[in-house]
C-alpha cells in the first residue's frame, strides 16, 4: 500500500556530555507542560541508545561500567530506554536503565515527547458540525484553487486545527476551503469528519455506546458515544511494508506499561526493544493502540504496524476506553466489554 503522503520524522533529540543535569532539565520541563498531571509517565526520561557503530554493553552495576567487565547483555538495532537515575565515577557518567543495569550516558541520545495533543469535545465545547482537520506542514493558502498565494492570509504551522468550509477540484488535486479566499492542498490537512458507527457495532448498558474509528488514509483517530463526536487527533499507523490490520475489532487487553521488542524475532520486523511503552490497548492479536514517545511524526505513517498515539492522547483514550480496571493489566470480559476499534 502506498500512502499519499510520504514519511516524515520530526525529533527533539539532542546528544549531550552533561547527561546528570540534562535528566533533571527534561524532568523539569516535562512537569512545566503538565501542570497538576502527576502520572510519572509523563515525567520519565526517555533516550535513544546510539548503537550505530557498535554494540551497547548493559553492566550489573557502577563498578563493572567503570571496567568495562562482565556486561550482562548487549543492545543493538533500534533500541529505547527510560533513564532511571545517574551517577558520575571519576569523569564518567553512567545511567540507569533498569534493575542491575547501568550503561555509559554518553552512548544515550535523549529525546523529549512530542507535547501535540488533539481536541475534545463536550457541552462546553461542542463537535464541529463539519469536518475539522490538523495542519501537517507549514503553509500559506491560495486566494482559490490552484491559484496565488493570498498575502493577507496567515502562514498555517504544523499542528494548528482548521475547518473545511468547502471542497474542489483543480485537475487531480483536491483543494479545502478552510476561510474566506483561504484554500490548500488535502496534501496538507489530515482531516476528520464525523461519521456513524460501522455496522456490527454492538451498543450495550456496559459499553456506553462507545466506539473508535480509526482513518488509515488520514491518519487521524475519532472516539464516539453513539453518534456523538467526543475526541478526535492524529496518529501514526504502520509503514508500508507493516501494514496495520484493517477491520472491526474490541479492545481485548489493556497495560498501562510495558516493553515491546521483537519477541518472535521475525527478520521482517527487524531489532528493535522499546522499554516502557505507555498506555497499551490491544485489539487484534499484537496489534495495540499505544503511545509513542520516540518521534513526532503523528498524522504520518511510523509503526511496525500499531497505532501510535502521542502520551497525551493515548492516556485520554486509556482512560476512556473499556475494559476498565485499577491495575496496570486488564483483560475484558463479558461483564467488562472491550470497546469497538474500527479501522479504515
Amino acid at each position: 500500500m502506498l500512502t499519499r503522503r510520504g514519511f516524515i520524522l520530526w525529533g527533539a533529540a539532542v546528544v549531550l556530555s552533561g547527561l546528570l543535569f540534562a535528566c533533571t532539565a527534561l524532568v523539569a520541563r516535562a512537569a512545566e507542560g503538565n501542570p497538576g498531571d502527576t502520572d510519572p509517565i509523563f515525567t520519565k526520561v526517555y533516550a535513544y541508545v546510539n548503537t550505530a557503530d557498535s554494540q551497547v554493553p548493559v553492566y550489573a552495576t557502577p563498578a563493572d561500567a567503570i571496567s568495562n567487565t562482565a556486561p550482562v547483555r548487549e543492545m543493538a538495532g533500534y533500541e529505547w530506554v527510560t533513564i532511571i537515575t545517574t551517577t558520575q565515577v571519576n569523569t564518567t557518567t553512567l545511567a540507569q536503565i533498569g534493575a542491575n543495569e547501568w550503561v555509559h550516558a554518553d552512548r544515550l541520545v535523549l529525546y523529549r515527547p512530542s507535547q501535540f495533543q488533539g481536541r475534545a469535545f463536550d457541552d462546553q465545547t461542542p463537535a464541529p458540525d463539519q469536518p475539522i482537520a490538523w495542519v501537517l506542514r507549514d503553509f500559506q493558502p491560495a486566494l482559490e484553487p490552484d491559484g496565488d498565494a493570498n498575502p493577507d492570509a496567515p502562514i498555517y504551522k504544523r499542528y494548528d486545527v482548521v475547518t473545511i468550509y468547502e471542497k474542489a477540484l483543480a485537475g487531480d488535486t483536491l483543494w479545502y476551503r478552510i476561510g474566506d479566499n483561504q484554500w490548500c492542498r488535502q496534501q496538507s490537512l489530515a482531516v476528520v469528519s464525523p461519521r456513524s458507527a460501522p455496522d456490527g457495532v454492538g451498543v450495550s448498558d456496559h459499553l456506553h455506546g462507545k466506539w473508535i474509528s480509526i482513518n488509515l488514509y488520514e491518519q487521524t483517530i475519532a472516539a464516539y458515544e453513539g453518534e456523538k463526536l467526543v475526541y478526535a487527533s492524529l496518529v501514526s499507523s504502520g509503514l508500508p511494508q507493516w501494514e496495520t490490520v484493517k477491520g472491526l475489532f474490541q479492545i481485548g487487553i489493556k497495560s498501562k506499561s510495558q516493553p515491546m521488542y521483537n519477541a518472535a524475532g521475525d527478520p521482517d520486523l527487524g531489532q528493535y526493544h522499546l522499554e516502557d511503552v505507555p498506555y497499551n490497548m490491544f485489539f487484534y492479536t499484537d496489534y495495540a493502540l499505544h503511545g509513542a514517545y520516540w518521534h513526532d511524526g503523528f498524522g504520518y505513517p511510523h509503526s511496525r504496524g500499531c497505532v501510535n498515539l502521542s502520551l497525551h492522547d493515548a492516556k485520554w483514550f486509556y482512560t476512556w476506553a473499556q475494559p476498565t480496571g485499577p491495575y496496570n493489566y486488564v483483560q475484558a470480559s463479558a461483564k467488562n466489554p472491550g470497546t469497538w476499534v474500527w479501522v479504515h
